[in-house]
């Protein structure tokens, strides 16, 4: 890694840590070990002190890529362009421009753009910036129309770009480039914040929107994104699509040129699964919790503004993604009470293990786990989720009820030297039973857990005293 970190320029350097750090702190983790790539990046940095690398805050490179901020995505699934460029792909992007496509120029602009920024001249910098992005599309467009031609000059490129989807991530900042000034355009003819997405407001959008379209049909993708950023909600898109086809027939939406938004809407949804999925598996559960609640409220918004009619191919892909939310959590959530069975269950005192103790990191994961669940529980109906949910909750609720009972009444005989695990199994169950059974149970177990530590104590200083 570190030897690849070297033989990119400083901006691309520098551009990459920006990113990585921006990344962490907004909470996103597409990037693996990104810890680490930090201490690399760090480590070259100090390698190269003599380098002119810029400050991050006024990067050339982050003035450059303006236009493409609002079409970024941290998923890099997609394989076919869809009006997104990955994160990802920005710090390769800026290095093969910088060192293949315009290195002459680049060293100019990078040099024009630190001086006008250094005498706070915006302007100046601003109009740099469009000079070289105008020269980048030209040059970039030659590129890609010999690389149409040629198998090998396309793989030429995925591999000097490096991401998952190289070749759409291309030819989307391409198309972006291309066509910032009409994609500003747009953008400035819609309302800053879109809340409601209803009567005059949605009519605006639909007229903005067909008269990029009228120009250049191509257009209507990105214009579509624009529109959904500035919304609370993506699925919200849908109901410009209802509105432009005056029907709320999938088959009408779809005949129009406004088809595009729904399956945006489903697309999005589909990556929000997989979101969900993802931090699920990591065990990040109040981030799975919160795309849980995002996925939900898509399906449940398609649901009620879209008539689909079944066997319809949204209807399909809905039927889809519902099931796709449950298949992918059923085994995971079937595991849940066979967990805290053996964290809770009573062994007998004489055949605990010298040392026997409850594992503390166990504890966390499934007390995070029944988090998750109870959460599934309000969005069950939605997302195909009622069947296991329920089953596994009724399991746990007898489970906890009977177990932290057990618990007490061990905690009132058991030995001197097995308290502290059954002390550990108490205190489990108590984190446990406020997830599942409530707060008000779980005061209520631990208050009579006390009194059962308390009365043990006194019956033993009894014994010890007639003794």
């Amino acid at each position: 890694m570190r030897a690849y970190l070297r033989q990119l320029s400083p901006e691309a350097r520098a551009m990459l840590m920006a990113e990585v750090e921006r990344g962490l702190q907004a909470g996103h983790d597409h990037l693996p070990a990104p810890d680490l790539l930090l201490e690399h990046l760090r480590e070259v940095l100090r390698e190269n002190e003599d380098d002119p690398a810029p400050d991050r805050a006024v990067n050339p490179s982050r003035l450059f890529f303006v236009p493409i901020e609002p079409f970024l995505t941290d998923d890099e699934s997609a394989a076919e362009p869809d009006g997104r460029v990955s994160r990802a792909s920005l710090a390769p992007l800026w290095d093969w421009i910088v060192t293949e496509i315009a290195p002459a120029e680049a060293k100019t602009f990078v040099a024009d753009v630190g001086r006008h920024l250094a005498a706070k001249d915006q302007g100046k910098a601003d109009f740099a910036a469009r000079t070289f992005q105008d020269l980048v599309v030209r040059k970039l467009g030659d590129i890609l129309q010999a690389a149409g031609k040629d198998d090998k000059a396309r793989r030429r490129i995925a591999f000097r770009i490096g991401t998952a989807r190289a070749q759409s991530d291309v030819v989307e900042f391409f198309t972006i480039m291309k066509n910032r000034d009409t994609l500003s355009a747009i953008g400035s003819r819609l309302p800053t914040r879109i809340r409601s997405a209803a009567g005059d407001q949605l009519d605006q959008i639909v007229a903005v929107i067909d008269t990029a379209v009228a120009r250049d049909k191509a257009l209507i993708r990105y214009g579509l994104i624009l529109v959904m950023n500035r919304m609370p909600a993506t699925w919200h898109l849908v109901r410009v699509a209802v509105r432009a086809a005056q029907s709320d027939k999938a088959e009408r939406i779809a005949e129009s040129a406004y088809g595009l938004a729904l399956s945006m809407v489903l697309t999005e949804t589909e990556r929000t699964v997989r979101e969900l999925v993802h931090h699920f598996r990591r065990g990040q559960m109040g981030r799975a919790i919160e795309s849980l609640k995002d996925v939900h409220e898509a399906v449940r918004g398609l649901r009620s503004e879209v008539n689909m009619s079944s066997g319809t191919g949204p209807a399909r892909q809905l039927a889809a993604i519902r099931a796709g939310v449950a298949d992918a959590l059923k085994s995971d959530l079937d595991t849940i009470p066979g967990r805290v069975r053996r964290i809770i269950r009573i062994v007998p005192g004489k055949h605990l293990p010298a040392g026997a103790a409850i594992d503390q990191g166990e504890v966390a994961e499934i007390e995070a786990l029944l988090g998750f669940l109870a959460a599934c529980k309000n969005y069950a109906s939605e997302l195909a989720l009622n069947e296991i949910t329920l089953r596994v909750l009724s399991d746990l609720q007898s489970q906890l009820d009977n177990g932290s009972r057990s618990i007490i009444d061990v905690l009132r005989a058991c030995e001197p030297g097995e308290l502290p695990y059954r002390k550990a199994q108490m205190e489990a169950a108590i984190r446990f039973c406020a997830k599942i059974l409530g707060d008000e149970f779980a005061t209520v177990i631990a208050r009579a857990a006390e009194v059962a530590v308390s009365s043990e104590r006194k019956a033993a200083a009894k014994v010890a005293a007639k003794g």
